[in-house]
């Protein structure tokens, strides 16, 4: 879906600066997005190897995975 293409892109530049961000550090940067839609694009970069969601108490974090810092 192109939406979800575009939001996985948002989502990408935000991590190339910062690595790694909670979930909801990446909500806040995207009021736009619902959190099912975040949590969708997270889903498909994950499957992709891209991010990893690291599950903790409240929120989650998500990781650039090395080798996709200039993807």
């Amino acid at each position: 879906m192109a939406v979800d293409s575009e939001i996985q892109g948002r989502i990408l530049a935000l991590l190339r600066e910062h690595r790694r961000l909670m979930f909801s550090a990446i909500a806040t940067a995207l009021p736009d997005c619902t959190w099912h839609t975040l949590f969708s694009a997270l889903n498909h970069l994950q499957k992709r190897q891209q991010v990893e969601l690291v599950a903790h108490r409240w929120d989650y974090e998500v990781v650039l995975l090395n080798g996709h810092a200039l993807n």
